[in-house]
């Protein structure tokens, strides 16, 4: 009787023999996740980043960073070359979403010359599925988002803002990443440097964010008055958006595995096993003889790097080809050479 096949490999077959149905189907779910990518972002940005209650609370908006950051310094620039903030009855909410949304239009352009057409097209329509949401949400606010940011202010207040804020920007980011895609501005920028040096993305988005808060930051001092007692609220606010930037990171770094790499070393006495996990994986290795200390048998160590979405599988090939094989392995921080991955479309 022939071996079962499991579930997975009939799908992957059935696909493999009916592409037009797989390029739909993933078309599809690349859509669902750019969808819900900017709607967890919008969410955030309304509920916790920048109210449109604060004013009437007495608190201070976060600074997103990014190209959403980016969007917030301009409209502080205007503030202050006008003398007034710009009135939460709607304006400042379509002022914001004409920002986000025009400076994304050049990170569109590189996206699409120097990473991928396919990469260039969901990041555009996340882009401007955020602007749609985040002006369509303002009718949510007194029924919704009022609520929310006054039992917030009440309960944790900036901190608590900053950690839910963190939060929703990380999901948003990190499952476009997932699917070889960004959420626009400074993520695709990050992205291509973190692919391009073959480490993590989170902490280039960091770098980057710092500037546009420090930007933030001296315009709002500077228009309220560096000698007033607002301005030491405007710093604690800075301290906050810093937090929430952190965490933002550290959700993406979880979530986002690409660039992870693993080193798996494998001590078996099958001489073979390297041809088997070069045939199975499109990454390399290196064999080294050795001798078990205990048995005194000859013994063969098998090194790879791969990524991380790849251990499953490696090990699975090495179980599979040698039961007895001895299989530790490693997480890596950076890798330096020529690493296979996958190119984004």
């Amino acid at each position: 009787m022939g071996k079962k096949r499991p579930l997975r490999k009939k799908i992957q077959d059935h696909f493999y023999d009916h592409p037009v149905q797989k390029n739909v189907l993933s078309g599809g779910w690349a859509f669902l996740v750019t969808a819900v990518s900017s709607f967890v972002f919008a969410f955030g940005f309304r509920a916790f980043i920048a109210p449109s209650n604060m004013d009437v609370l007495g608190s201070m908006r976060l600074v997103s960073g990014g190209v959403s950051g980016i969007a917030q310094v301009f409209i502080a620039i205007v503030e202050l070359a006008f003398g007034h903030p710009i009135e939460n009855n709607g304006i400042y909410d379509i002022v914001y979403s004409a920002l986000y949304f025009g400076i994304n239009v050049p990170v569109f352009i590189i996206s699409w010359r120097g990473i991928g057409k396919r990469f260039a097209i969901l990041t555009f329509i996340n882009v401007l599925l955020v602007s749609l949401f985040t002006s369509l949400l303002r009718y949510a606010d007194d029924s919704l988002f009022h609520p929310i940011s006054t039992f917030i202010e009440e309960n944790g207040g900036l901190a608590t803002r900053a950690l839910l804020g963190g939060i929703c920007t990380g999901i948003s980011s990190a499952i476009m990443f997932k699917i070889d895609a960004s959420a626009g501005g400074i993520d695709a920028v990050a992205y291509y440097i973190a692919l391009k040096k073959s480490v993590l993305v989170g902490k280039y988005s960091v770098f980057i964010n710092a500037t546009t808060i420090t930007i933030y930051t001296l315009l709002t001092i500077t228009d309220v008055g560096w000698g007033s007692t607002v301005a030491a609220r405007v710093f604690v606010a800075t301290l906050m958006s810093i937090l929430y930037l952190f965490v933002c990171m550290f959700v993406v770094d979880s979530i986002n595995i690409r660039n992870k790499k693993v080193k798996i070393e494998a001590i078996s006495e099958m001489e073979d096993l390297g041809k088997i996990l070069i045939g199975n994986l499109p990454h390399g290795a290196t064999m080294v003889k050795g001798v078990g200390a205990f048995t005194g048998h000859d013994k063969y160590i098998f090194t790879m790097i791969v990524s991380s979405y790849e251990v499953r599988q490696t090990v699975q090939v090495i179980r599979e080809a040698d039961p007895h094989a001895f299989v530790d392995v490693c997480e890596l921080k950076q890798v330096m050479g020529r690493f296979f991955l996958p190119p984004i479309r």
